[in-house]
């Protein structure tokens, strides 16, 4: 199937997709994006109003998913004015409903974290959106704490999780966040110690006790950015503008001869819907 939407410089980014809906984005060249709603089964698509910007620099950062009660999609902006190219806290956050066809601003509390710029992801799990975020930690030497920041659907506010203490520090982009199965994954590609890679999946929704270790692999060769996850049990990776799957039982890497740029690749899985947008 071929992506229906053009742009005359740069590409769009896929925040995220539920229930056999895409919620795609051209963030990374416009202080001004283009958000629509793609039905790839039935070719519609909407696309939502521009929302309230600051006349700061800004970065703003996406979630899609939906509410558990109306079952509408619903999109949340997380909205950093940047000053000497820092994120200033506390952000604005906004949230466009399917119902409204308009975007409001949240009254909770705004996150007191950061999410790193431009190579965020999104999981929507348990009714909520969840990305990976981090703060500077002067007691960490300079450094950082990476955690979970949840934003829930129905009673509109945030959260938090904690990763795993291996995940804690390590360097914001090296991480991301994806749905294995009903669950939380976190894949770490390029660990500071070893240069590999491995993904954690959270057992139990919730429980920072229940962190696993899926797997964990220096390959040579190893891949710069872990993307998701196969039937099969392999695992989708990008290496050198190319698409790898990695089969962790055998340690092997293989190409799919699919070709593109380490942001235009995106993965997840997709059921068919008669969902209108």
């Amino acid at each position: 199937m071929k992506f229906p939407f053009k742009l005359p410089v740069g590409y769009f980014r896929v925040v995220g997709s539920f229930n056999g809906l895409l919620c795609v984005a051209d963030d990374y060249f416009t202080d001004k994006p283009q958000i629509i709603i793609w039905n790839p089964s039935t070719r519609k698509s909407v696309t939502l109003p521009v929302a309230p910007k600051t006349k700061r620099p800004h970065m703003c950062v996406y979630g899609f998913g939906s509410h558990p009660a109306t079952h509408e999609y619903e999109v949340i902006r997380i909205q950093y004015e940047m000053e000497e190219f820092e994120l200033k806290l506390p952000p604005k956050v906004e949230i466009y409903t399917q119902g409204t066809r308009s975007w409001r601003g949240i009254s909770s509390a705004a996150p007191s974290y950061r999410i790193f710029n431009y190579m965020w992801s999104q999981a929507f799990v348990d009714g909520a959106v969840h990305w990976v975020a981090f703060e500077p930690c002067a007691w960490l030497g300079g450094g950082v704490r990476n955690l979970i920041l949840l934003f829930n659907m129905a009673s509109e506010s945030f959260s938090e999780f904690k990763l795993p203490s291996t995940l804690a520090d390590q360097p914001p982009p090296s991480l991301s966040i994806k749905t294995f199965g009903q669950s939380l994954a976190v894949l770490c590609s390029g660990q500071r110690d070893s240069g590999g890679c491995c993904i954690w999946v959270m057992k139990e929704y919730g429980v920072a006790e229940s962190w696993t270790k899926l797997f964990s692999s220096n390959l040579l060769g190893m891949p710069n950015k872990t993307l998701g996850f196969r039937k099969n049990g392999e695992v989708l990776l990008a290496s050198d503008n190319s698409l790898a799957s990695y089969a962790p039982g055998t340690n092997t890497l293989a190409t799919t001869g699919i070709k593109g740029s380490l942001r235009a690749f995106y993965v997840d899985p997709f059921i068919q819907t008669l969902v209108s947008v």
